[in-house]
């Protein structure tokens, strides 16, 4: 199956700061923008990662090790 076409992020924010109830003051707009943009890549780089089959996550969280 294709991977979907990511949303683009100025109708993402337009479609879900509403729902948030945080207000956001208009001039922060493109910088919050650009910053889904970047979170966006750095998605789309991490999910393009192969991996084999044999690998499987960690069945409990232990911070440390």
């Amino acid at each position: 199956m294709p991977d979907p076409t990511p949303p683009d992020p100025e109708a993402l924010l337009t479609a879900l700061l509403p729902a948030t109830g945080i207000p956001m003051d208009a001039a922060w707009r493109a910088a919050v923008v650009a910053n889904l943009r970047v979170a966006g890549a750095i998605a789309a780089s991490l999910q393009s990662f192969p991996l084999p089959d044999s690998v499987e996550p960690a069945p409990v969280f232990e911070p440390g090790r």
